[in-house]
């Protein structure tokens, strides 16, 4: 017998503020994690790289994305492959374009993320 499937709705899972002004739901599957991000103006992205891929996404508002050299103005719509070890981040959104919310998929579920899906009962991987 298959094992049942489980709904979720963003607006009911639960959130952390990742850093002041980012705040940040998630959610997995076996070999992948999305994360729902609010991008506050003033909030600060910090460099960084890690082993895997990341697909960037722009929801709503407008950010400034670097990767490695590279610098993208993101608006609603946009969607940006960033490569396993490019070193990236975020610039916040102005005051007068309010909270961004931008999506990201990473190939693999982070292990440093886990701790955001731990409501998440589904047992496939058990």
């Amino acid at each position: 017998m298959k094992k049942s499937i489980k709904a979720y709705n963003w607006d009911d899972i639960p959130e952390r503020e990742l850093k002041p002004g980012i705040i940040q739901r998630g959610f997995r599957g076996d070999g992948v994690m999305v994360t729902y991000n609010y991008l506050q103006p003033g909030c600060k992205g910090s460099p960084h790289s890690h082993p895997f891929d990341q697909i960037f996404m722009v929801i709503q508002g407008r950010v400034t994305l670097h990767v490695e050299e590279q610098t993208f103005d993101c608006k609603p719509g946009t969607v940006i492959r960033i490569p396993p070890h490019h070193t990236h981040y975020v610039d916040p959104p102005s005051p007068e374009d309010g909270v961004a919310i931008n999506v990201d998929i990473f190939g693999l579920a982070r292990e440093d993320y886990l701790n955001i899906v731990a409501y998440q009962d589904d047992d496939f991987s058990k």
